[in-house]
């Protein structure tokens, strides 16, 4: 007769959860959603060419304000607004934070 282990299925601990969900969102891949002043998003692209178009921007003399915060479902979320002086305001939506990247268009 073979014998049969019964392996508990409790459910993980939150903080374990919650270190998962981390680990999730640092391995992802990040995404950028591309807004108008009024709202409207008009597209997406990847973090490296919008830390190109950002860079630029700077470069260009736009005014550039940069806010770190969450989402509703608390996973991080980098928003930048460029108001260009010659072509208006562009708000770029981070999925995740990238410091690395900012640190580098800096």
């Amino acid at each position: 007769m073979a014998s049969t282990t019964t392996i508990p299925t409790a459910p993980l601990p939150a903080v374990a959860v919650d270190a998962l969900h981390r680990i999730e969102i640092a391995l992802a891949d990040q995404t950028v959603a591309h807004l108008d002043q009024w709202g409207s998003i008009w597209g997406f692209s990847t973090v490296e060419d919008t830390e190109a178009d950002i860079a630029q921007a700077r470069a260009e003399g736009a005014s550039i304000q940069e806010w770190e915060t969450v989402d509703r479902d608390g996973r991080p979320l980098r928003v930048v607004r460029a108001t260009h002086p010659q072509w208006g305001t562009d708000i770029h939506a981070f999925s995740t934070w990238n410091t690395a990247s900012k640190a580098v268009a800096r």
